[in-house]
């Protein structure tokens, strides 16, 4: 077999290292099945970061000192037995707990000072995290039951019992919705903003720190590392933060990475990095190596890439928009360039699951309408279909307007050319039947054809006359018609027909 590659060694290793401590041996057979000089790796490399003490969590080498505590197994603490170990992080150890007296009996994290060599900072942190613990009361965050002191001198703290998985175990674990993430994280957010009204900041934001319960209420652990932010803080002398500088750096904030001052800033930008992770499974840039220079780097010169271009094809039209806006604005380099706060992150999540506008992004007419129109979709798909009726009913009405006009003009030019027509006609009759008889009239033999023409002549009048209400001039033609008519019938005076009768009915 060929060694490894280093890409290959240290993405496996990675993998390895995010998962939870009782599933990486199985992790580690599943990832290197097939491979056992790479999984031999990767288990040297595991033993390695065991053995270092937390490097990572708990700052540097000074501060990771070999744990030479008494074995506290069995002992008793307080009014507490010590189970068994749950944990071990840069400041202390974690054990679970019984309380044994005659009061009532409770399970209880128990949390005691490792040993190190600068032991009077340690036990001056340790102190502040007793206090800080003290002073806040939030149904999210662990609450402080107890502190004291072993029989061999060591601090330690009684602490709720948390049953629960870190916050991005379980969104992976239960196959949390986009939204139900969001919901679920700006319950975090609530906890770290009561913290901060304390003036307090946490400083060691991650997943790790903030668990899940089974009916889905996270709980913020950890405010060991916690720096108070009123100036009669309890620091030792002599101690400052760039000697300590502890962090999780895959989670810490620039100004934190080059030992600056922290402030509430510095947890925004861990809740933005813890964001990007719950909504993307990955997180904003992968750290090169140990070495605290690169870590540095790569901390403040590298860009956070915006989630909706790294997370899987499923849910990026989801995040593109005013979820990459949220999580970019809390990612930003620049301290005074991030949220003003940790209620203004979570109220901007507030808002993009109601469906307004965001802070986060340019407030044009354009992205408000659109805001407006996908938070009332049915009305705007009602109004649209409206609009669309009406629309289409004007296009209608206009149509017809204009085919009626058209009718109505076409009509118009017909009369006239019906009245024409009918000018004409009563002209050429009139003058048939006249003239051609008044032409006929000598002629010997002609008075069969006059009594036809005078037969027509009085069919043609009396259809006339029916049409010839309201028409004076039409009228005054019939009289004139009839009265020359009646002379043919039978006028004593000239050459007529002899129908005496129906001239005076003419």
């Amino acid at each position: 077999m060929t060694a490894p590659t280093p890409p290959r060694l240290r993405e496996v290793f990675d993998a390895v290292i995010d998962s939870p401590p009782a599933s990486r041996a199985a992790r580690l057979q599943e990832l290197t099945a097939g491979d056992a000089e790479l999984r031999e790796a990767v288990a040297r490399l595991l033993a390695a970061h065991d053995a270092a003490g937390g490097f990572l969590d708990a700052g540097p080498p000074t501060l990771a000192m070999p744990d030479v505590d008494v074995a506290v197994v069995g002992r008793r603490i307080g009014a507490y037995e010590v189970v068994r170990e749950l944990g071990r992080g840069g400041m202390g150890t974690v054990y679970l707990g019984v309380r044994v007296d005659d009061q009532y009996r409770k399970a209880v994290a128990i949390k005691v000072l490792r040993a190190a060599l600068d032991r009077d900072v340690l036990h001056v942190r340790f102190a502040r995290e007793r206090q800080i613990l003290a002073s806040l009361d939030h149904p999210d965050i662990a609450r402080l039951i107890d502190a004291g002191t072993t029989k061999d001198g060591q601090p330690y703290l009684v602490m709720d019992l948390v049953d629960g998985v870190p916050i991005d175990e379980y969104c992976t674990r239960h196959d949390l919705s986009i939204d139900a993430r969001l919901v679920l994280f700006r319950r975090v957010c609530e906890a770290v903003h009561h913290a901060h009204r304390h003036l307090i900041v946490h400083r060691d934001l991650k997943p790790r720190n903030i668990l899940v319960t089974a009916d889905g209420s996270p709980r913020l652990l950890d405010f060991g590392i916690a720096k108070l932010l009123s100036p009669d803080d309890g620091e030792a002398p002599g101690v400052t933060e760039t000697s300590l500088r502890v962090m999780t750096p895959e989670y810490a904030s620039p100004e934190q990475a080059r030992g600056e001052r922290v402030t509430t800033a510095s947890d925004i930008y861990s809740l933005g990095v813890i964001l990007f992770q719950l909504l993307t499974g990955q997180r904003p840039y992968r750290l090169p190596s140990t070495r605290l220079d690169e870590i540095v780097r790569t901390i403040c010169d590298t860009p956070a890439a915006r989630p909706s271009a790294v997370a899987a094809p499923t849910v990026t039209r989801r995040l593109r928009g005013d979820l990459d806006a949220i999580v970019l604005a809390a990612l930003r380099k620049e301290p005074e360039r991030r949220y003003g706060s940790v209620a203004q992150l979570s109220e901007d999540v507030r808002l993009h699951l109601a469906g307004h506008p965001i802070v986060a992004r340019p407030d044009t007419w354009r992205y408000r309408l659109s805001k407006f129109v996908r938070r009332h979709r049915l009305a705007a798909a009602a109004a649209v279909i409206v609009a669309a009726s009406l629309v289409g009913g004007l296009g209608v009405a206009v149509w017809q307007a204009r085919v009626a006009s058209q009718a109505r003009v076409a009509a118009e030019a017909e009369r006239a050319r019906a009245e024409r027509r009918f000018r004409d006609v009563r002209h050429l009759a009139n003058r048939f039947l006249f003239e051609f008889h008044d032409a006929i009239a000598t002629l010997p033999g002609s008075t069969p054809a006059r009594k036809l023409v005078v037969a027509t002549a009085v069919q043609y009048l009396d259809g006339l006359a029916t049409e010839s209400s309201g028409d004076r001039q039409l009228q005054e033609e019939l009289a004139v018609a009839y009265d020359r008519i009646g002379d043919v019938q039978g006028s004593p005076t000239g050459a007529n027909l002899g129908d005496v009768a129906g001239a005076l009915e003419s």
